[in-house]
């Protein structure tokens, strides 16, 4: 589910850039998401932000929605959809490298073979770009939106064990309008003039790439480690492929799509590591987690038996 929304958010992208500009995509996609989510926040869904995880909070909002989303945007204007999406599929490899650093997990000799292969897809990816109609600068964008949402995610990973994947999601997307406000002006007055199947392709970026993407992303998150549940997003340029190559007849050129399967080939040899299940220790059987089990929707507080690293 995560893969096919994520993946269609990329044609949805280049039909909305043809009347918006990426910063009126960006504030209207999340303003679109805040405007779903507060019925929930009405409604008592949606608890009140700790004081010691506003900063966390904020950064996750401003690396996963702002700056992921301007970064992709304006790499977009110069690459083609299925092209981005490869590229975004560099994101795990940024993960793995930061839950390294920054949450202790450990990819092993296999993960960083892995790791390696996936770099060598995304150069080659980046240079074929560069000589087919698209720009290396805009590559370059594209990979530091990756990065950007690698980022997010290591951000995210601790908040899922005290908030459910809706209230990180409207916190995030609250603390990640912030920089987007003075552009509102601009972007009502680009909606007024848009044909509405432009409008429309916000509007989806807005209900489904973020609100259902993200809810079903964040029930992924809590389920297992940072670096593991990045590996669904190997389907998402696949599903993006697909997607697009039926709405515009166009495809990617045949060596960068060489290149997003040396990515794809470099994040499941990274997956394997993980291919033996890891029972919980007798101690994470007996100590219960907290009472917060009980208040999360079902599959969202189960981690703890799901295998994942203890942080």
């Amino acid at each position: 589910m995560t893969a096919v929304l994520w993946g269609s958010a990329f044609p949805a992208i280049g039909v909305a850039l043809r009347a918006y500009s990426p910063t009126a995509i960006a504030m209207l996609r999340i303003g679109i998401a805040i405007l779903l989510l507060l019925p929930c926040l009405l409604r008592g869904r949606i608890r009140a932000l700790r004081l010691q995880d506003t900063t966390r909070m904020a950064a996750f909002g401003l690396a996963g929605m702002t700056a992921y989303q301007l970064l992709l945007y304006a790499g977009e204007q110069s690459v083609d959809a299925g092209t981005a999406a490869l590229l975004v599929s560099t994101s795990p490899v940024f993960v793995a490298l930061l839950g390294i650093f920054l949450l202790g997990e450990r990819p092993g000799a296999r993960g960083v073979a892995g790791l390696a292969v996936a770099l060598c897809g995304a150069l080659l990816i980046a240079v074929t770009t560069g000589h087919s109609g698209g720009t290396l600068a805009g590559a370059g964008l594209v990979i530091m939106a990756a990065a950007a949402q690698a980022a997010s995610f290591i951000l995210q990973k601790p908040l899922l064990a005290r908030y459910s994947g809706t209230e990180c999601t409207f916190y995030g997307s609250l603390f990640g309008v912030v920089l987007l406000l003075p552009f509102l002006p601009s972007a009502v007055s680009q909606a007024a003039t848009a044909d509405w199947h432009r409008t429309a392709a916000v509007i989806w970026l807005g209900v489904g790439c973020t609100v259902l993407a993200f809810w079903s992303w964040s029930r992924t998150l809590s389920a297992t480690t940072a670096a593991t549940s990045s590996l669904v997003l190997y389907g998402v340029p696949v599903a993006a492929l697909v997607i697009n190559t039926a709405l515009t007849r166009t495809a990617p050129a045949h060596t960068a799509v060489l290149g997003g399967i040396l990515v794809l080939a470099g994040v499941a040899i990274t997956a394997t590591r993980n291919a033996q299940p890891q029972l919980p220790r007798p101690s994470d059987r007996v100590a219960p987690r907290s009472n917060l089990h009980d208040t999360l929707p079902r599959g969202e507080g189960d981690s703890a038996v799901t295998g994942r690293t203890n942080e």
